[in-house]
């Protein structure tokens, strides 16, 4: 099994509009247009391979980390772990704070080589910060032509940590004219950052182009005093921005719900009641795994009753069919095989509409394409974490096929790809082989909105959903969400930099999203099951209507 060890699983809102999570950047080749064609990527400025397009300036003495730096990311981890001190959870308990990196390591969404402008490691290099020998770097791009066009967005992911008297600054220059500053960062509460941290975040800015302006350059502005904290910054686009849905668009709309394993009964009420609320006319209902809890020593008779126990928390509700996942912990038990095991999970999904005989099949729900996968029985050693070749050509080829029809696809899986979404850069969530295959079809694919479960960790997070780009795939990447869970939240563990650990003894943010798809994207909204409030929003630019 695929990450096998069992999960038995309220952050702070976003302190300013900019920050809240928005369109994610679609794909350069595109089928029809549309009368206002968005989302089209007229400048891609990531860092692998295209470092030497940036200049970097900064101030006084140059010397090794000081200002803006291009680095692999594990490269600056490396950089930055402490010299001399034990950093092995298993030998060097309690691990000395240093071994935490600061938090450079939750930059879940960032992969490859980054910029950053890192004080804490200038200083442990040798150079001198302090109020006499302030660090001021900037970053600059080249110019991004604009081809009359009248409002472009700059999107880029960033990971900030907020020391004493630091500003990031982001400013943009029209044909060489004077900067205007659109994005700051500092201990000041008005900032962009609420004057806290920001931690692997995706900042979306719209920018007016004057007219006539032929061309912009970006400056990403850094400076400090103080001999720590630091700035990255990764995968920076330039694009057209997304026209207003028009006042008649109707979506095709999904509930989504993950991770009830008995513990998040008690909220399922109140879910369900929640997602009925704001999608009344939903076409289905999106289960990404991990039904029941599944202990370990569970007879045929006790998983029997755990989906009852689902089924009558469901009974009462209208519910559009359900769709799920199998997760890690449908599947957990020693007593029963593994085909006993799915064969309850498929009884149960089809008591609630989903006609399927396997793990893994697609429908087409409201005219949008689902595909969902899951581990299989009997899968030959030659095969990889029990995903057998005959799915992975199933994948390969619908994904393919829904490419070709111009189709935003949505597929759900329960586990998620490590350096993704929240807490997935952790050493729980490391692929295997078979991640890997799976992800690299996926990633050829800017269609495909991919929707896992198990983490639980919250989508109050920043990086609860990412565009993420794979290597040798699509330049524009795919989607990624995380669905939440009603179950047990997790968050970064205070014992280990590398680990996760439970937030509470029950659940403060228990989550649902609602997805609605839309002829030219795709909008996912997430709720606080308790509150009832949105929590975040992610809308994704569908690439075959521009």
């Amino acid at each position: 099994m695929a990450n096998p060890r069992p999960k038995t699983r309220h952050l702070l809102a976003l302190a300013a509009a900019a920050l809240v999570l928005l369109p994610t950047a679609a794909a350069e080749a595109g089928g029809s247009g549309n009368a206002q064609p968005g989302n089209k990527t007229l400048w891609r400025g990531d860092f692998d391979g295209a470092s030497g397009a940036w200049s970097v300036q900064t101030d006084g003495t140059p010397a090794g980390w000081r200002g803006w730096t291009f680095t692999q990311r594990n490269d600056w981890f490396a950089a930055a772990a402490p010299a001399g001190v034990g950093c092995n959870p298993e030998t060097d308990r309690p691990l000395d704070q240093r071994c935490f990196l600061d938090g450079r390591q939750q930059f879940s969404r960032s992969r490859g080589v980054l910029a950053v402008a890192d004080n804490g490691i200038a200083a442990a290099k040798g150079a001198t910060v302090d109020g006499s020998n302030p660090v001021n770097s900037t970053l600059v791009s080249p110019a991004v032509p604009l081809n009359s066009r009248k409002a472009i967005e700059l999107v880029f992911s960033s990971h900030y940590r907020q020391a004493h008297k630091a500003v990031g600054r982001v400013t943009v220059a029209f044909d060489g004219g004077a900067e205007q500053e659109i994005l700051r960062y500092s201990a000041a509460r008005v900032s962009a950052n609420g004057g806290g941290d920001v931690i692997s975040g995706q900042e979306v800015i719209r920018v007016k182009v004057p007219s006539g302006a032929r061309n912009a350059v970006f400056r990403f502005a850094y400076s400090g005093n103080r001999p720590q904290m630091f700035w990255a910054v990764d995968d920076v686009v330039v694009r057209t921005p997304l026209p207003a849905l028009s006042s008649n668009a109707k979506p095709v709309m999904f509930q989504v719900l993950s991770d009830i394993q008995v513990e998040g009964l008690p909220y399922t009420d109140k879910a369900l009641d929640l997602l009925r609320r704001e999608a009344p006319g939903a076409k289905g209902f999106l289960f990404a795994g991990d039904i029941i809890s599944g202990p370990r020593e569970a007879t045929q008779d006790q998983q029997v009753a755990e989906y009852a126990q689902v089924s009558a928390a469901f009974e009462g509700h209208k519910l559009p069919p359900v769709y799920p996942a199998i997760g890690n912990h449908d599947v957990r038990s020693r007593v029963l095989t593994m085909d006993q095991q799915i064969s309850n999970y498929v009884t149960w999904a089809n008591q609630w509409g989903a006609n399927i005989t396997r793990t893994y099949y697609e429908k087409v729900v409201g005219g949008v394409p689902l595909i969902v996968l899951g581990p299989e029985a009997g899968v030959a050693e030659d095969e990889k974490n029990d995903i057998s070749d005959a799915q992975m050509t199933f994948l390969t080829e619908r994904l393919a096929y829904w490419s070709g029809k111009g189709k935003q696809v949505l597929v759900m899986r329960h586990y998620p790809f490590e350096w993704t979404v929240s807490g997935t850069y952790g050493n729980f969530y490391g692929n295997g082989p078979r991640e890997f295959d799976i992800e690299k079809i996926i990633g050829k694919y800017p269609n495909v909105i991919y929707l896992s479960g198990h983490t639980h960790w919250s989508p109050y997070r920043r990086d609860w959903a990412a565009r993420v780009v794979v290597d040798g795939g699509n330049k524009d990447g795919y989607t990624a969400i995380n669905t939440g869970a009603l179950a047990m939240e997790f968050m970064p563990s205070p014992d280990d930099p590398w680990d996760e650990d439970s937030a509470t003894d029950r659940p403060e943010s228990p989550a649902v999203l609602t997805v609605a798809v839309y002829e030219d994207r795709t909008v996912v909204r997430a709720f606080d099951v308790l509150t009832g409030e949105q929590i975040n929003e992610f809308e994704v630019a569908n690439p075959a209507t521009r």
